[in-house]
């Protein structure tokens, strides 16, 4: 089935084992020598939507938190920046009381 079907990437493996799971490697298969063109692989979404059936979709491994004490120390001097800048800009532009 292999020459049947092009599978591009490691997510088109997955969604033709699963579908090769819940529909059957008989059905798979002539599904997509009925949609095969000229001797032309078929893409893994074609058997899907022939098929009428569509993997689950597949979730991004949870990555592991960060120690992120360098990043929030930046960001407060950053702030500690800005804030000094917009005082001396509010100070520049408040209004001189009249005498």
């Amino acid at each position: 089935m292999e020459r049947l079907v092009r599978v591009v990437n490691d997510d088109d493996r997955h969604a033709l084992a699963w579908l090769t799971t819940h529909a059957g490697h008989v059905r798979v298969a002539d599904a997509a020598r009925h949609l095969a063109h000229a001797g032309r692989p078929v893409f893994v979404s074609a058997l899907c939507r022939y098929l009428g059936m569509w993997p689950p979709a597949r979730r991004e491994p949870v990555r592991a938190a960060q120690d992120c004490t360098l990043a929030d120390r930046h960001l407060a001097q950053m702030r500690r920046i800005l804030a000094g800048a917009r005082t001396a800009t509010t100070a520049a532009i408040s209004p001189v009381p009249h005498r």
